[in-house]
């Protein structure tokens, strides 16, 4: 199917779907019976349970032993399962891109927030990216506001900004400049969940994951994050208890990079690994990447000089 086919046949849902309660579109008899009416989302309680989605994928797995830390019950879903940890029990399969499947996930959780880092994670064509990362957030997004869900996390991505310069000044109210697909598929995660947040009172987060490793050498010279840091941050977006929605760049302390602190520092996150310093990232992307002078210039590195797949 084409991309435009693609399109023309989301626009046609949606009409179908405006005439129907929240969730119903594409739903048989027997699962509308199962869906339930909206809740309000409940903000004064505090987070004591959340599920986790593609909890057996790379970044979830370093993620996942920091959280632990904290005490909360992890509900872990991916769609290829897995044996999971002791602690939390086996990793429940679930693909998300089945509404009846998101709605049973969150109704036999009874958790307080989402952590939502299941997706597609590189660059595909359109077609590839629409089912993974927008059709499976809006089933868990419509699923979290039937169930009261008042805490949203959405795993982003620095690839939205992919195509400023490495010099140029960026924060979070910058003009996006998506570097690919992948990339533009975020952006419209990040819109849905600022259109729940507005319209249903969620407290979403979202997280612009730059290069999520144990150790800065692993990463991507000039984007890495440490997960015990991303996991501060999910702390903090767990904690807000206002409605809307934030946007933090998760990328570690590069003294004398044009990345302006994230707006989580506003909380009270403070980065617990930095990075080295900018101008040494720079040396070790002109040497990695010195035959591709698109991804030595701009934040997107590869995805940025990549071209769009067809």
């Amino acid at each position: 199917m084409s991309a435009l086919a693609m399109f023309e046949r989301l626009v046609a849902g949606a009409r179908r779907a405006a005439a129907l309660p929240l969730g119903f579109a594409g739903a048989g008899s027997a699962e509308r019976a199962r869906f339930a009416p909206p809740r309000p989302p409940n903000l004064s309680r505090p987070v004591r349970r959340a599920v986790v989605t593609g909890a057996s994928g790379r970044v979830a797995t370093l993620l996942l032993p920091w959280m632990r830390r904290t005490g909360l019950t992890l509900e872990c879903v991916d769609r290829r399962g897995g044996p999971g940890v002791p602690s939390d029990g086996p990793i429940q399969r679930a693909d998300l891109r089945s509404a009846a499947v998101a709605e049973r996930v969150l109704q036999d959780a009874d958790a307080d927030a989402v952590l939502h880092l299941a997706g597609m994670p590189s660059e595909c064509s359109v077609e590839g990216l629409v089912a993974d990362n927008s059709i499976a957030l809006g089933h868990l997004l419509q699923a979290a506001v039937r169930h009261g869900v008042g805490r949203f996390v959405f795993a982003s991505s620095m690839h939205v900004v992919g195509l400023y310069g490495r010099d140029e000044p960026l924060d979070e109210t910058s003009p996006v400049r998506p570097d690919s697909h992948y990339a533009a598929s975020k952006l419209h995660g990040e819109a849905l969940c600022r259109l729940y947040a507005e319209k249903h009172g969620l407290s979403v987060t979202c997280l612009r994951l730059g290069s999520v490793t144990a150790t800065l050498e692993e990463a991507e010279p000039g984007a890495w994050i440490s997960p015990e840091d991303v996991a501060q941050m999910v702390e903090i977006a767990f904690r807000r208890d206002t409605p809307g929605i934030e946007i933090f760049h998760a990328v570690a302390d590069y003294p004398g990079s044009p990345l302006a602190p994230s707006r989580a520092v506003t909380y009270g996150y403070r980065c617990r690994r930095p990075a080295e310093p900018y101008p040494q990232a720079l040396a070790r992307i002109a040497a990695i990447w010195r035959n591709d002078p698109v991804a030595r210039q701009k934040r997107g590195a590869t995805f940025a000089s990549g071209a769009l797949p067809g």
